[in-house]
């Protein structure tokens, strides 16, 4: 599925703009185009339910399936874990939290306020993603089972309910942490998910968009043009305060016809700029991109490049660095990402072979 390869990228890509939006504070319009940039965190989570549900087979076990995902997503996890408290205890001179640790690589961190922001500002992210893999077994033996119809409902009920919990925390004053976990919680994201989920099964079972993918495409960059304008104007839209998260419900149905779009492009096998052997490669890297970007952004804040007078320089040092982050995680996807999933697979067949 090398168009929804290629689309991993441009996700990770704009949640890296999102966390340089300070370099451009000098321009209104940009800062608040980077803040869209978050926007790729929920592209993630519907590409997740889609990608899962489409490549679901009836004679996968539900311990292979775990292992799978665990050798997929772990290393890369310790081992970046491991590099940003060496990094803090001995050239930041930051203090390190064992909890904080144990939190992470426990896969723990978004169900506590308190952990939610550990070592890895992203890492978050990652433990929502472990809930969803956990919960797609039984999910998806329930939804298998729902009629075209009733997944319908369920995924635009998706919607809703994220709309919901975006409209509910600012409008009745939760407290930050209290928030946090309304909004960005696992339980609160797996809408997010189901809807992916819910996409796959219907163009599984035969349901087409009534466009293409350019048209999703179109769909998608206007849909993000508008939220830009809300930025903009944030009282366009009464009783809705504008923040992080907030134009979520707006894109999910977007991206979810976006995805579907994608995928049966390349089921058709017809030429896309997605499929191109660069893009590709980078969205093979997107998830060690991902999570290393705020690392390396660190690294060249630490090393000197920090914002300053002239929107031109910081553009540069933006770009500098995500050039830098790209080679680190080249780096990161071939020699730890690719070996250890490769080494660690095997592993459960061994082991019950050896049973």
């Amino acid at each position: 599925m090398d168009s929804l390869t290629g689309l991993r990228w441009f996700a990770a890509l704009g949640v890296f703009l999102f966390h340089t939006k300070r370099y451009v504070s000098e321009s209104a319009a940009l800062t608040q185009l980077s803040w869209i940039g978050y926007e790729g965190v929920p592209f993630f989570f519907v590409l997740s339910g889609f990608v899962m549900a489409w490549v679901a087979r009836p004679d996968d076990t539900t311990t292979g399936y775990y292992w799978r995902r665990f050798a997929r997503i772990w290393p890369l996890l310790a081992v970046t874990t491991a590099g940003v408290a060496a990094l803090r205890v001995w050239w930041w001179h930051q203090p390190v939290s064992a909890a904080d640790v144990l939190w992470t690589l426990t896969f723990a961190q978004s169900w506590s306020s308190e952990h939610f922001f550990t070592l890895n500002v992203v890492t978050w992210t990652l433990s929502v993603e472990a809930f969803f893999y956990l919960a797609f077994p039984p999910l998806h033996r329930v939804l298998s089972r729902c009629p075209s119809r009733l997944l319908a409902v369920l995924a635009g009920l998706s919607v809703a309910a994220t709309a919901a919990t975006r409209i509910l925390g600012p409008r009745y004053g939760f407290a930050p942490d209290v928030e946090r976990l309304v909004v960005a919680s696992p339980l609160s994201l797996t809408p997010m998910f189901v809807l992916g989920v819910c996409t796959a099964m219907l163009v599984r079972r035969g349901w087409r968009p009534p466009f293409g993918s350019g048209v999703a495409l179109v769909l998608t960059a206007g849909t993000v043009l508008l939220c830009w304008l809300w930025f903009r104007h944030p009282d366009a839209v009464p009783y809705v305060e504008v923040r992080t998260g907030t134009f979520d419900a707006v894109l999910m149905p977007a991206f979810a016809l976006l995805i579907a779009t994608a995928a049966l492009r390349d089921v058709r096998g017809e030429r896309s700029l997605l499929r191109s052997r660069p893009l590709v490669r980078l969205g093979e890297w997107s998830f060690a991109f991902y999570i290393c970007h705020v690392i390396v952004l660190k690294v060249f804040e630490h090393l000197g490049t920090a914002p300053g007078p002239g929107l031109g320089r910081d553009l540069v040092q933006i770009a500098v660095v995500a050039v830098g982050t790209v080679a680190v995680a080249g780096c990161l996807h071939e020699w730890v990402e690719k070996p250890a999933e490769r080494r660690l697979r095997p592993l459960l067949g061994a082991r019950r072979a050896a049973v």
